[in-house]
């Protein structure tokens, strides 16, 4: 097979069937989407959890509307977690939510003992069966206007807290910057 043809197939596989992918930290940036413009939250500061009861992951949120045609949104968050002041026991809990429900395919943990700093992973492959919402299995009858998604968070105890958008350590020191999350959302044909 020649070296043209592999490349070929490579980019048909790979790109063939996306409509529309963005990408953004949430800094407050404006994204211009085919549904429109979208404004994302501008995570500032952190946010600490300390309890198992679930809130809203600052930073996560969006409200999206996918292309005419999409059959599938996926939803990826990058976070990151962060030393909270006593304590280096870490144990996140976190799930994705579309318009309030939980996916529960997402229901993720992770214990940390003795660690300053973590990333936490969350994602979402949203099926458009044309069909009945099943949220909870990760499906939807259409998507034709704006649904909003989201990682819910908290600390399996007060044992285990941790600051959200947040590193500990530096370059020598403790420098404490805020990171904010990395979002990015692909609509597939």
């Amino acid at each position: 097979m020649s070296r043209t043809k592999v490349k070929q197939n490579l980019i048909d596989a790979s790109f063939g069937n996306i409509l529309e992918q963005i990408v953004y930290f949430s800094d407050g940036r404006t994204i211009t989407t085919s549904a429109g413009n979208i404004t994302v939250p501008n995570i500032t500061t952190s946010q600490t959890f300390s309890s198992a009861t679930f809130v809203e992951a600052e930073g996560s949120s969006i409200a999206y509307t996918p292309p005419a045609g999409s059959t599938l949104v996926n939803y990826e968050y990058l976070g990151q977690t962060g030393y909270p002041g006593s304590g280096t026991n870490q144990a996140p809990v976190w799930k994705v939510q579309l318009d309030g429900t939980d996916i529960l395919a997402t229901r993720k943990s992770l214990l940390q003992q003795n660690t300053y700093e973590q990333q936490i992973i969350a994602n979402a492959a949203i099926r458009i069966t044309g069909g009945s919402d099943d949220i909870a299995n990760m499906s939807v009858g259409s998507w034709t206007s704006n649904r909003t998604m989201r990682v819910m968070m908290c600390a399996y105890s007060s044992s285990y807290s941790f600051k959200l958008n947040f590193s500990y350590h530096g370059p020598g020191t403790n420098w404490n910057p805020i990171n904010p999350p990395l979002i990015k959302i692909t609509a597939y044909s």
